[in-house]
């Protein structure tokens, strides 16, 4: 599983990916999430916002903070 989080260093963003890597280690995913801050790279694929969350190439959300608790059940239907 690859979960990849583009942001450009937001208090917000920063908190979303402390969320997901504690979520990650708790759920003892094999794959360390990744904190991009390079939107550009992003934005060649088309995608536009200031948080973009991908989770093995495919858009979760886009500009969300959802609780640890609503990332949990995001990340158990990818593990599925």
């Amino acid at each position: 599983m690859r979960i990849q989080l583009y942001d450009r260093g937001s208090p917000k963003g920063k908190q979303l990916f402390s969320n997901l890597e504690n979520l990650c280690k708790r759920l003892q995913i094999d794959y360390d999430p990744e904190y991009i801050k390079d939107m550009n790279r992003v934005y060649s694929l088309g995608i536009q916002g200031d948080t973009v969350l991908l989770i093995d190439g495919e858009i979760v959300f886009i500009d969300k903070y959802p609780s640890p608790k609503e990332l949990e059940t995001i990340i158990a239907d990818y593990i599925k």
